[in-house]
This record gives C-alpha cells, sequence and structure tokens, in this order.
C-alpha cells in the first residue's frame, strides 16, 4: 500500500487525522470510565485488525520471530502511555497533557543518534522548534497561570512528562521492530498486549451502559485504533524516528479542526496560528523526506 508507493509521511498524517476524532467519540461516551472506553477501544480496533489481515490474507505476517521481547514492550508502552496521559489530564488540565505528551519529538532528537544512529539534520531542528512554538500557542500557555504547585499537581506534571517520554520510546521502538516483523505483527501483538494488561477494566462498567454505548465503542476502535493504528504504524516503520515523531504533531492539529467543524467549539486566533505553524512544519519535514527518497532512487538507479 503506503509502502509501493513511497508516502510513509502521508501515512502518518492519515493515521493521525484518525486518532485526533478521539475527542468526537469521547463527546459521545456517557457514564463509563476512562478505563473501560480504552479497553473497549482496544478490543474492537482489535477485531477490526484481525479481519482486515484475515481478508487482505496475510495472517503469516504475524508469526513470531526474534525480539519478541519488543514486541512485549511494545503492548507495556502503550497501555502505560494511555494511563500516565489520562492521570495528567486528570490531575492537571487538557493543556498542560497535550503540552508534555507532545515534547516526545525532543526525547526522540536526543536518543535517535544513539539508539538508531540516525544523524540529526538541520531541517528537523528547525520543524521541531516551529512545531513545539505551535504547541505552545494551541495550548495557550497563558491560561496556566496561577497554578499552584502542590504535591498532587506534581504527580500529574511528572505523569505527563513520563507520557511524553513513553510516547518517544513507542516511535524509536516501531524502527526497532522493523528490523524483524512486518508492519501487520508490529501492531497487532502490542495491541493484544495492551488489550490483555487492560482485561479487568471490562467489567467495570454495568452491562446496560455498555449496551447503550456500543455503537459508539464499535466505530471508535474501528476509526481511532484499527483504521489509525494501521495508517500511523505503516508510516512510522518506514520514516527515520525523528521525522516520524514530528508528523506526529498532526494529531493535536486534527484534533482541533474536528471541535470546529463538528463539536462547534470556538477557538482563538492563537490557537489557529499554532495549528498553521504545526502544519506548515509536516509540510516542511514532509518534502524535505519526499525529495531524500527521490534521491535514494536516483542514486539506486
Amino acid at each position: 500500500m503506503f509502502l509501493k508507493s513511497k508516502k510513509p509521511h502521508l501515512a502518518v498524517i492519515v493515521g493521525c487525522i484518525f486518532y485526533g476524532m478521539n475527542g468526537l467519540f469521547i463527546d459521545r461516551i456517557h457514564d463509563m470510565a476512562i478505563a473501560p472506553i480504552i479497553f473497549y477501544r482496544l478490543l474492537f480496533g482489535l477485531l477490526f485488525l484481525v479481519s482486515y489481515i484475515i481478508v487482505r490474507g496475510r495472517t503469516s505476517d504475524l508469526k513470531l520471530k526474534k525480539k519478541r521481547r519488543s514486541l512485549l514492550l511494545q503492548g507495556v508502552l502503550v497501555v502505560a502511555c494511555m494511563l500516565l496521559y489520562f492521570i495528567c489530564l486528570k490531575i492537571t488540565c487538557v493543556s498542560i497533557a497535550i503540552l508534555l505528551q507532545y515534547t516526545a519529538p525532543f526525547y526522540v532528537m536526543l536518543a535517535s543518534p544513539l539508539i538508531l544512529n540516525e544523524k540529526i539534520g538541520k531541517e528537523s531542528i528547525t520543524a521541531l522548534f516551529v512545531a513545539i512554538t505551535g504547541i505552545f500557542l494551541i495550548v495557550r500557555p497563558e491560561s496556566l497561570s496561577g497554578i499552584e504547585l502542590t504535591g498532587p499537581y506534581m504527580l500529574g506534571i511528572a505523569a505527563g512528562l513520563l507520557s511524553g517520554v513513553i510516547f518517544a520510546a513507542l516511535i524509536m521502538n516501531v524502527k526497532i521492530l522493523k528490523t524483524e516483523y512486518p508492519e501487520l505483527a508490529i501492531i497487532f501483538w502490542p495491541m493484544g498486549v495492551a488489550l490483555l494488561l487492560l482485561s479487568p477494566f471490562a467489567f467495570k462498567v454495568s452491562p446496560d451502559i455498555l449496551y447503550s454505548n456500543l455503537k459508539v465503542l464499535v466505530v471508535f476502535g474501528v476509526v481511532s485504533i484499527g483504521l489509525g493504528e494501521i495508517f500511523t504504524v505503516l508510516g512510522l516503520a518506514n520514516l527515520k524516528a525523528q521525522t516520524g515523531s514530528l508528523l506526529a504533531l498532526i494529531e493535536p492539529v486534527s484534533g482541533v479542526f474536528f471541535d470546529i467543524a463538528v463539536l462547534g467549539i470556538a477557538l482563538s486566533s492563537e490557537t489557529l496560528a499554532g495549528c498553521a505553524l504545526i502544519l506548515a512544519s509536516a509540510a516542511f519535514i514532509s518534502l524535505k523526506g519526499s525529495e531524500n527518497i527521490k534521491k535514494r532512487e536516483k542514486a539506486l538507479f
């Protein structure tokens, strides 16, 4: 699919747009705690993925090889990242949770030369600072003034920072797994591990409430986890970790635009300016990446 057409940048962007729909579904789910929502989101997403693999006749891709611990680690990282993000969200606020999780490109840029032997390009540094400026404008840091740094609040900050570190580790671990496994295996097995770890939360909701939210949960899982995961991992596995982490910043931007278009939420000019900066950063890094692909193709030819 995207591997043959050399469009991994587009794959990450499309996947992040699907992820950006999270707010639309959360707004329509009632009387359920976050943990059961995450579980059923994973469950229906995994069922969609299994159907996709069977229809395409790709079950052989799921054969376990080496680096099984890295697959297990990926599943643990998925769960840890989600739970830490929501802990930060609950203790602090949406703005801080977004800001801290999307510090991930900094960690990727620092660690990828050591772990993945990737060189830090000038274009990556430029795009990173433009994108982070956009994130600051989206969350409007001036609205965070006057916050008391109490013990529980500092715990929330720590959870948010850790979610950013783990998000970076997720991105880099995809690159490590790609040397051994096809993309579908990198999606399937960690999702299965995450579902198993979250299974106790399946019983934290009554059957009546589950049934009333079932349609939304099914679509949520298919769109966010199924389609979002397929496109995102297809892209990340075939890009430099630095590039993939920068393109992942499209997710909060798409969330903002869905808030405007569907939920009718009014947004400030600063927020829209921040979105524009992130989109410009993504366009820049994508164009540079496309140029590099063409250069490699010419060299091989």
